[in-house]
């Protein structure tokens, strides 16, 4: 029997999963000591049990109130009552159960889901640390230790790896409440188990570069390379026409005929001619695609040469451009480097560096998106087009994920929408999983967010955030949404197919130098004096004109 220093109330209402329980009388304080250990009493997130029989049901506390009840006087003579302003109420939501195996306290087995429910008048009882170590023990699947409970930090908190991964994730949380760090330890975790695993990490804001050390192959702006022939006819159409300008039927019905002639001319080994259409990833040289432009405008009157003519005008522009340089390539240095690319950006082989971090941060913003849809588009077909049963699975983790899939579609750059959408529905099919990590998920696409399946929620303080992470969990803690605003930082609330049962936890320390770029600027310190020179000033602007990054520290 459990001790009565652990009982701290009875249930009074069982509705499916949800119950409603009373605070005993004697509970007047948060604590409860036993055996030489401090429980919290009553708090939001924290575990009770309810005995039922040989079963121990287990509950998550998801509020706490106090209730005004009206008590008849015992005497059937009186209409008089009394008022109890004391009755204090828990609301519990039921997560698993225990089926006894001996006679100790914590000989039980641990299955999430309810069987037995208790009933009315059952007593509650505070979940000891013995109790839950069998809650929360390391599960007998591929697994990975990201932290601690948060109310107990001795007990060890394990994410479940083929159900967070094979089923997509989301990490949500308001800037500050530890989200970049959260994403590094557990990506580290990953890498911990799975040393030849294969990660495309997308870093808008420059902020991973040292986090993983020699296990990552860091691609900025200075090595990027994703040649124009990548780009299906969508993607060149936003690239060659714009989406500032109308694009105008004849200039898209001009661009596809000169990316198919270009496309056909190059030609590739074991590739017939007639079988390339404007989409098929081949090569094809800028110079060949102008030359089609000029063939089509031969013979028009000047009125009617407009649309080649604006065509010709922005691609000759962009390849006189710097910051395109990574995209737009000159025909001596096209070639068939489908598969180098490929093998460089999904890691095969892993050459003991299992993750790409794709530094965005310098890529000019006009062309940004067009990027991450090129890439999001390499990864999903490369997919599709690989033989079953699948030999190399794939982790796309896209920071900023509100970015490129808004959930207005005014405001979306539709290819690199799709092809997110398309990865989050039917990427599990083919061995690509989704990390999604935004610090506004009220602007992030829902179609796409409610295929992850496990949420890791830190603090959100903005309502709207709040409302939207709300709909996006399962029923039975929905509740728990309440919580967000007063998480810690480097808290979260886990629920979902990653973990056996929803967790509050504390994700683990991260040594200095595998920090992200991603902690508050220290302002009081860094102007107390001066720390720059006019040399500092002269070193940036050379850098900014060369558009070279600086060193770590630098």
């Amino acid at each position: 029997m459990s001790a009565d220093i652990l009982r701290i109330g009875r249930v009074i209402e069982v509705s499916g999963a949800r119950v409603i329980g009373e605070l005993e009388a004697s509970v007047e304080d948060l604590y409860r000591t036993y055996k030489s250990r401090r429980y919290t009493v009553g708090q939001v997130g924290s575990i009770v049990r309810i005995e039922a029989g040989d079963k121990l049901v287990f509950g998550l506390v998801t509020a706490l109130r106090m209730a005004e009840m009206v008590i008849a006087e015992k005497s059937p003579n009186t209409k008089a009552h009394e008022r109890n302003g004391d009755a204090k109420w828990l609301e519990i939501e039921l997560f698993g159960e225990g089926l006894r195996t001996g006679i100790g306290d914590n000989d039980f087995t641990f299955e999430r889901g309810v069987v037995t429910y208790p009933l009315p008048g059952q007593p509650i009882f505070v979940a000891t640390v013995g109790e839950l170590g069998r809650i929360y023990n390391r599960p007998d699947k591929p697994s990975i230790h990201i932290g601690t409970l948060a109310q107990a930090s001795a007990l060890p908190v394990y994410l479940m790896t083929n159900e967070l991964l094979g089923k997509h994730f989301a990490v949500l949380g308001t800037t500050g409440s530890g989200k970049s760090c959260s994403v590094t330890v557990l990506l580290q975790a990953i890498l911990d188990i799975a040393p030849s695993g294969h990660i495309i990490l997308l870093d808008p804001h420059n902020e991973y570069g040292k986090a993983f050390g020699d296990r990552a192959e860091v691609i900025d702006p200075t090595t990027l390379h994703l040649p124009h022939w990548l780009m299906n006819f969508e993607e060149s159409t936003e690239l060659f026409v714009g989406k500032t300008e109308f694009a105008a039927t004849s200039q898209t019905n001009i661009l596809k005929e000169a990316i198919l002639a270009a496309r056909r001319s190059f030609g590739t080994a074991g590739i017939e001619k007639d079988s390339i259409t404007v989409d098929t990833p081949v090569p094809y040289k800028l110079g060949d695609l102008l030359d089609s432009v000029v063939a089509q405008a031969n013979g028009l009157a000047p009125s009617k040469k407009e649309s080649h003519d604006k065509i010709i005008a922005k691609i000759k522009a962009m390849q006189t451009d710097k910051r395109f340089a990574f995209l737009v390539r000159p025909d001596a240095d096209v070639v068939d480097g489908l598969a180098s690319t490929i093998r460089q950006y999904l890691r095969i082989p892993t050459d003991n560096k299992p993750i790409s971090i794709i530094d965005l941060s310098g890529v000019p913003s006009d062309v940004v998106d067009v990027v991450v849809s090129v890439l999001c588009r390499m990864i999903f077909d490369f997919a599709v087009w690989s033989p079953r049963p699948v030999k190399v699975p794939i982790l796309l983790v896209c920071e900023e994920a509100h970015r490129y899939a808004p959930r207005s579609d005014a405001a979306a750059f539709q290819p690199t929408k799709q092809a997110l959408a398309r990865i989050a529905k039917e990427g599990r099919k083919y061995g690509v999983s989704l990390g999604l990590v935004s610090q506004r998920p009220s602007e992030l696409a829902e179609t796409i967010l409610s295929q992850c399946n496990t949420i890791i929620a830190l603090r959100m303080s903005n309502e709207q955030d709040q409302n939207f992470v709300q709909r996006a969990l399962p029923d039975a803690v929905r509740s728990l949404v309440d919580v967000l605003p007063t998480l810690r930082a480097q808290e979260a609330l886990i629920v979902g197919e990653g973990t056996a049962v929803p967790v509050r936890v504390r994700f683990s320390d991260l040594a200095e130098d595998r920090r992200p770029h991603s902690a508050d600027v220290p302002f009081a310190a860094l102007w107390n004096e001066d720390a720059a020179d006019a040399d500092y000033v002269i070193d940036i602007v050379h850098r900014w004109r060369h558009q070279e990054r600086a060193g770590v520290g630098k």
